[in-house]
């Protein structure tokens, strides 16, 4: 029997794939399939007027389904192709098929009529033709078409920044365009991320990111510091095992770091969410955090940075190390904060520092210098407590002090020997003493003791007490207009001394005693010395001396200052 006989024809067959039977639709489906290439244009021509109405009846819908599955399994000749593609492009809203089985060889004989859709139709229509420009290789002229796409207006740009990796060939046509795609809300990070895809396919493009860096504060340089550090980061290609990557690009990031704040703080972030999810800093990373840390000027950024560096502390040891040693003072002092951030490497490093800034003078009083030292003084605090020499290197940072005139930092008196430390005491309650506690204000106290109140036999309150008893006030009298002592708050500053009896305070107190009598200049009202007169203490020396004798005169010693369990 033919193919067409009385009963069946193609026509028929096809009306048979809407039936409610399954017999009759098996029968029409056996019929088609048996006719083989005589029959595949008339379904063709048949999809394409029963998808239009698949959405009108549940007949049209069950006939589009059945040829959309046989068309899928035939060997259809590419001339119908595009037909068919076109004809999936434009169904219905509310119809669906299984583009999981269409033949991606429809797709590449479609080539033309998806390049063509895609640049003339609408934005519905563009979407459309997503799916299957998805299944195939495009051609490098393709580009053309994606590029002026990438804008919000287009209301494409997503669905173009999938496109363009499967571009065959050069990408560096759509690389402005691609780049600029980063400022674009709300697609900015799909762009980046269509970008990082690209690696090893499409350059750099680094005036771009040059340009996004200088962006401060700003989302789009936060994405150009995430763009530059993953095209710089060496990365194998597991299926060619070539390794991508351009470590040259770091050098972009060190004017935004070296000039702004912002650019320090997003690069900070981003590297501890790399160090986060298991991926340690590379060398360059580590320069980048040490350039980071060394110019920063928030407070915030330095803490986050150096507890990066005491997460990482086997890494980043030798670099703290050496800076520690060699750097300016800035860096100095950098290498030591971040070394009291450290568990096992901080007290290494510690223990070799220790030699070496006892025995490099320049390098201990002049490179790192005055600021430097009570970072040195904590970090050996912390670090080498129990190791000899420590007390002997804060002997040396005293001792500069004493040479220069300037206050010994509490956290080198800290741990100095006992004997320097009373002796440090002395020298600075002597300046105060000799200067009438002129300079000294309420806060000098809270620094002096910080780090050492533990070691010493008075209070900021007594050490207060004693700032105001060495100095004075005075008024004018009203016959002779000549200076007199205001004594009511250096009196009861005094009396605070009285009231704690302690070697500290008695010491304190023979200071008292011997306070000289100041003279006083007196001018007219137009600045004209009149005369000197003499401002006489010896109310002040008398209250010392009293109290002195009530004690029985106990003997002045510097290391009354410290607690008596010291000596």
């Amino acid at each position: 029997m033919g193919l067409f006989n009385f009963e069946t024809t193609p026509a028929k067959a096809v009306e048979m794939l809407g039936a409610d039977s399954p017999s009759k639709v098996e029968k029409g489906i056996d019929f088609l399939v048996a006719g083989g290439a005589e029959v595949i244009p008339f379904m063709v021509e048949s999809f394409s007027k029963e998808v239009p109405m698949a959405d009108k009846s549940k007949k049209h819908a069950q006939i589009a389904q059945h040829l959309y599955a046989l068309l899928c399994k035939s060997e259809v000749p590419y001339q119908f192709s595009s037909q068919i593609v076109l004809t999936l492009i434009q169904k219905p809203a509310t119809v669906s098929f299984d583009l999981s089985i269409l033949p991606v060889s429809m797709c590449e004989h479609s080539y033309t009529l998806l390049e063509e859709t895609f640049r003339t139709g609408s934005v519905d229509v563009k979407k459309r033709a997503i799916p299957f420009l998805k299944m195939i290789r495009l051609q490098p002229s393709f580009l053309s078409v994606l590029a002026p796409l990438l804008s919000r207006e287009s209301g494409v740009m997503d669905e173009c920044l999938s496109l363009i990796p499967l571009v065959d060939g050069d990408l560096t046509p759509v690389s402005d365009a691609l780049y600029d795609a980063m400022d674009v809300y709300p697609h900015g990070d799909a762009a980046m991320n269509a970008i990082l895809s690209l690696k090893g396919r499409l350059p750099a493009n680094v005036p771009k990111l040059n340009q996004f860096l200088a962006e401060i504060n700003t989302p789009l340089q936060k994405r150009a510091i995430y763009t530059t550090i993953a095209l710089a980061e060496p990365e194998t290609v597991y299926s060619t095992g070539d390794e991508i990557g351009d470590e040259s690009l770091y050098m972009l990031l060190e004017h935004p770091i070296l000039e702004d704040e912002s650019a320090r703080a997003n690069t900070l972030e981003l590297l501890e969410k790399k160090q986060q999810q298991g991926k340690q800093p590379s060398p360059k990373q580590l320069d980048l955090l040490w350039m980071i840390l060394v110019n920063t000027d928030s407070n915030l950024t330095e803490e986050r940075g150096m507890k990066f560096f005491g997460r990482i502390e086997t890494e980043v040891r030798p670099m703290v190390f050496w800076y520690a040693q060699n750097g300016t003072q800035d860096e100095i002092i950098c290498a030591l904060k971040c070394t009291n951030y450290m568990k096992e490497s901080g007290a290494l490093i510690c223990k070799n520092l220790l030699p070496v800034y006892l025995g490099d003078d320049s390098l201990l009083l002049e490179r790192a210098g005055y600021p430097a030292f009570k970072y040195i003084a904590l970090v050996m605090k912390k670090h080498c407590g129990n190791e000899s020499g420590v007390d002997a290197l804060a002997k040396k940072m005293r001792d500069y002090c004493v040479m220069e005139n300037l206050d010994t930092p509490s956290e080198v008196m800290s741990i100095l020997g006992t004997s320097d430390l009373s002796d440090v005491i002395e020298w600075s309650v002597k300046r105060i003493f000799e200067s009438y506690g002129i300079g000294y204000g309420t806060s000098y106290a809270d620094e002096m003791l910080k780090g050492i109140s533990d070691l010493v036999g008075f209070d900021r309150n007594v050490l207060n007490a004693f700032i105001r008893a060495a100095g004075y006030a005075y008024g004018y009298d009203s016959f002779e207009n000549n200076p007199i002592p205001n004594n009511k708050e250096v009196v009861a500053a005094i009396n605070r001394l009285r009231s704690v009896n302690t070697p500290a305070t008695s010491n304190f107190l023979h200071f008292i005693s011997k306070k000289k009598d100041i003279m006083v200049t007196c001018s007219d009202d137009e600045g004209n010395r009149i005369s000197t007169v003499r401002l006489s203490f010896e109310d002040h020396r008398k209250l010392a001396q009293d109290e002195l004798l009530r004690r029985d005169f106990p003997g002045y010693s510097p290391q009354n200052y410290l607690k008596q369990k010291k000596y």
